[in-house]
């Protein structure tokens, strides 16, 4: 018998991330917070959803997803399967197919106009969209014009009707147009002048849904329509789909309405919001819906995702598959706690006790509805219990020290989280001694961050600024008011000689600035005394932030000025005039966030280049950053966090094969840490192994590799991606 060993070789990284790529994946909503305009099913693809920024994702188990960047950031708008080939089309012309998940082909059928929706036949595709856009393809590669002789935007199209086939363009103005031959269309009267925005076959009539809470039922030839008066919604309806002639679903603006009866005027609907229902779907905006052979599947904006399980009559429960974390967040910051961590073993009959001190350094986040966040990775984010008082409040700045957390907001809110401790038990018990040796364990958590109280300002006026040093904590907002308190609860107003709202404050070796509306620039070497350096202009100045060797300061239209020493500032041409919220450096690059999902970098704050692989376009209102990892929030609860900077560590063995008929492979790093697990008998020659991802929170990823292991010894070693 062969005698085996098994080492574990030099771990080798090479770097974090391609050259010019940043690398955005979603905290918060979960699976994703992208806007999700329409959604298939198969049994081959399983759930395929298409969103906004050109993003897709995929998922077998509505569970886990898997994102595909397209490599275009233009928005994805409909989505059907022509056999098994998956065709989306969208903004611009844009055309998207595919006959294998995760290979994608690209098509520009020559037009600006965005395609709003696809829909398919035994033979053909039709796609409908602005300007009374209508192409036709046999196989979504090449596409042909057709004119149906009016202007209104088309919004819906479907397939369906009597034996000859018939197609149905629903859009703007109430405007429904039909087609068995997709050269002549011929319009219909709908009786509405409301925006239709989809049409579905039925199996034995059509649907279109669209603006006011509008549902129209169409004969199969769809000659006649007629408005259905008991559906009950109000707000606009943008998706409409069905498991059978007799059970549908329309969604839209703060609606969700089902059909499980009739046809032409015998329909009863039932609100599936609404809370005196065992299960209702919670509220939100639903874009895109689908059924997928045994519930209904309905999503929409920021990712909202939720299942309906049919049960009897128009019974249905709802289960919500996305975070419902959705309150707008508007400032980041990084604090760091400090704790004791005891451990006891048992030497002998002794318990032995050992300690030592902890080291927590995590992020913070504060917003709409006393919004608190915090994290200690940025890929999972947990909600702090805000002040009761403060509930109904907005918080539009926080700040840290090491011995407390602030946050201000509306109507000179002030909440205060001070370093305080709190006993952690735990206990240990050893059998191998008679009796039972068990020791209890007290460590001490520190809760800086979790336990909120709020304070009084002595101000009605909105705060947002808010900046610490040791000794020092400040506040400031409208009115040019501006306040101090040593310990984060007794505070004293101070004079600025400014009635600007001052809505930024930063702390610097030279002491503080602030900045705000109307260009207002101020500095202070104590916090006490401030000076005027003000700017001028109509552009609101509406953060500050000192980033190692400089102030930059951000606001609107653009505006990027920075300062070595507070007094003269220099303006630089950042490229865009979409507000700039925030500012952060990591490493030797400056990444600036902003309204529109801007984000900018720079090498050297004079020079800046909007990054094009962002993957939202929502508005991000701050950003933060820890050991090379970018954090940028914003617009419903929208968090999303980059890898811009090396790893700290690479990525190391914990357990691995140790025999012949041994597959398991226990490896640590950091979650998003992406590497390549290698395996050689002589040093020399190196097996390569499949690409793999670190995607639990916790930096522990579990791997069973049916790679053989009985060669006499084997190295193995994990490789970063170049």
């Amino acid at each position: 018998m062969s005698f085996r060993f098994w080492l574990t070789a030099f771990l080798l990284l090479i770097s974090s991330r391609p050259a010019g790529a940043i690398p955005w994946r979603w905290s918060n909503p979960l699976p994703h917070g992208n806007n999700v305009a329409d959604l298939v099913f198969n049994s081959t693809w399983g759930y395929v959803q298409v969103t906004d920024f050109g993003q897709i994702y995929t998922s077998s188990d509505l569970t886990s997803w898997q994102r595909t960047d397209t490599g275009s950031r233009q928005a994805l708008r409909s989505v059907v399967f022509k056999g098994s080939r998956l065709v989306i089309v969208g903004e611009a012309g844009l055309v998207i197919w595919s006959d294998t998940p995760g290979t994608f082909s690209t098509v520009r059928i020559g037009t600006t106009n965005w395609l709003e929706a696809v829909a398919v036949s035994s033979s053909q595709l039709v796609a409908v969209g602005d300007n009374a856009s209508i192409y036709i393809s046999s196989d979504a590669t090449t596409w042909t014009k057709t004119t149906p002789g009016v202007s209104d935007w088309l919004y819906g199209v479907a397939f369906g009707g009597n034996g000859s086939g018939l197609w149905v363009a629903v859009g703007e103005n109430g405007r429904i147009l039909t087609s068995t031959d997709l050269v002549k269309w011929t319009s219909r009267s709908s009786g509405t002048t409301a925006s239709l925005n989809r049409v579905l076959w039925t199996g034995s009539g059509f649907i279109a849904v669209g603006d006011a809470g509008t549902v129209l039922f169409g004969n199969a030839a769809g000659t006649v329509w007629q408005a259905q008066s008991n559906v009950g919604a109000t707000g606009d309806l943008f998706t409409i789909s069905a498991a059978s002639a007799a059970i549908r679903l329309a969604g839209g603006n703060k609606e969700l309405r089902s059909n499980a009866v009739g046809l032409l005027g015998s329909s009863v609907w039932a609100n599936e919001l609404a809370t005196t229902k065992t299960a209702p779907a919670p509220a939100g905006t639903y874009l895109a819906s689908t059924w997928d052979g045994t519930n209904f599947v309905a999503a929409g904006r920021t990712g909202l995702l939720v299942t309906g399980s049919h049960l009897t009559g128009t019974t249905f429960d709802w289960s919500l598959y996305s975070s419902p974390t959705r309150n707008w967040i508007f400032d980041l910051t990084t604090a760091t706690t400090y704790g004791t961590n005891v451990s006891a073993s048992l030497v002998g009959n002794t318990v032995r006790y050992a300690a030592n001190q902890t080291t927590n350094t995590f992020y913070a986040g504060a917003g709409d509805f006393a919004t608190l966040v915090t994290s200690d990775n940025g890929v999972a984010w947990t909600t702090a219990l805000s002040p009761q008082s403060a509930t109904n409040e907005i918080f539009f700045g926080i700040t840290a020290n090491s011995r407390g957390m602030l946050a201000v907001g509306s109507h000179g809110v002030l909440a205060f989280s001070p370093v305080a401790y709190a006993p952690l038990l735990s206990t240990n018990t050893w059998t191998n001694t008679t009796p039972a040796t068990t020791a209890v364990i007290t460590n001490q958590v520190n809760v800086m961050g979790i336990a909120w109280y709020t304070v009084a300002s002595g101000t009605t006026n909105q705060l947002q600024g808010a900046c610490a040093t040791e000794s020092l904590y400040l506040v400031a907002g409208d009115r040019g008011t501006l306040l101090t308190s040593p310990d984060g609860t007794n505070w004293t107003r101070r004079v600025t000689g400014v009635t600007n709202y001052l809505s930024g404050l930063t702390s610097w070796p030279g002491g503080f600035a602030a900045v705000g509306d109307a260009g207002a620039i101020l500095t202070s070497v104590d916090g006490i005394a401030w000076s005027n350096h003000s700017v001028g202009g109509t552009n609101w100045i509406s953060r500050v932030r000192w980033t190692g060797d400089r102030l930059v300061a951000t606001g609107e239209n653009g505006s990027l000025l920075t300062s070595t020493n507070g007094i003269t500032w220099t303006s630089r041409l950042t490229g865009t005039t979409q507000w700039i919220n925030d500012v952060v450096r990591i490493g030797s690059t400056w990444y600036a966030t902003g309204t529109g999902g801007v984000v900018l970098t720079s090498l050297d704050t004079v020079t800046w280049t909007v990054d094009g692989t962002l993957i939202t376009g929502k508005s991000l209102y701050a950003a933060a950053a820890l050991n090379g990892q970018l954090i940028v929030a914003g617009v419903e609860g929208a968090i999303l966090r980059a890898q811009v900077d090396d790893f700290p560590k690479p990525v190391s063995f914990v357990q691995w094969p140790g025999s012949a008929d041994s597959h398991v492979f226990v490896l640590t790093g950091a979650p998003d840490q992406t590497f390549q697990l290698r395996r050689s008998e002589d040093l020399n020659t190196w097996i390569p192994g499949a690409p793999l991802e670190i995607t639990d929170a916790s930096g522990t990823l579990l791997l069973f590799d049916s790679s053989t292991n009985n060669a006499a010894g084997q190295f193995f070693q994990t490789v970063s991606p170049p």
